[in-house]
């Protein structure tokens, strides 16, 4: 996950409805989308269909979309209930709170990313281990850009420390710190402890790559997801030093 802040433009009006205060929503069967983008909501949905249902999933991915497109204070509950066809009394019957839902979309967002990065990595040989997470990383900023890019938005910690209790503020935080020391670790193994540049300040510079792959990638460019993660690789095995670390056996996930 990254913390980079993003700005950008606004929702198109295409594909949009007006509800009876006025707020701006997607019309009936248009797809899920975040910045005119649509999300691959189905993957994702299905993914975690099993921890919070599919109605969960899908009230958890439209409330991400729409905080971090229209800003939190500016989207209110009725507005994300019409978006998934709900009315918002019946909204509250899932979410007491639109800070209640905010916690838990942003957990929802997170366990997405790391449940796709990290299950089952301590089965991967501890000498393959961190070119296999930045793999995953970056085929999933790659393959779910849109929402990759909607979740940066809302673990940024400007907006946590805007909108966020303490106590969940600091349990995401550790949630990302917790990842970027299990890296720190496998790159510290690599590049050593007595290098000119401090093994952490190569860890961010490795983990700052990776995430922008969400915001350069272009899927109708001339590079399939599949060599884009390779080149990625190739760069993260040079800024590693290490060469043998650059052209990693092909995979799929």
């Amino acid at each position: 996950m990254s913390t980079n802040p993003w700005s950008g433009q606004s929702m198109s009006r295409a594909g949009m409805k007006r509800t009876r205060t006025g707020a701006r929503v997607p019309q009936d069967g248009v797809g899920l989308s975040y910045l005119g983008q649509a999300i691959d909501e189905g993957a994702i949905v299905e993914r975690q269909e099993a921890s919070v249902g599919r109605m969960r999933g899908h009230i958890l991915l439209t409330a991400i979309a729409l905080f971090a497109e229209r800003g939190y204070e500016t989207c209110s509950m009725r507005t994300i209930a019409s978006a998934v066809g709900l009315k918002a009394p019946t909204l509250y019957n899932y979410y007491s709170s639109k800070e209640a839902l905010l916690v838990e979309a942003i957990e929802f967002g997170m366990n997405d990313f790391f449940s796709y990065v990290l299950q089952d990595i301590d089965s991967t040989p501890r000498h393959e281990r961190l070119i296999e997470i930045a793999r995953r990383h970056v085929s999933y900023k790659i393959r779910h850009g849109v929402i990759a890019r909607a979740n940066d938005r809302l673990i940024d910690p400007q907006f946590g420390r805007m909108f966020l209790p303490e106590r969940e503020r600091k349990h995401f935080d550790k949630r990302l710190d917790d990842y970027r020391y299990k890296i720190h670790d496998l790159v510290n193994e690599i590049v050593g402890s007595d290098e000119l540049v401090d093994p952490m300040f190569v860890t961010l510079s490795v983990m700052n790559q990776w995430d922008r792959t969400a915001y350069w990638y272009n899927p109708e460019g001339k590079r399939t997801p599949e060599e884009a993660v390779d080149q990625m690789l190739v760069l993260t095995g040079r800024l590693l030093g290490r060469a043998e670390v650059s052209r990693p056996a092909k995979k799929s996930k």
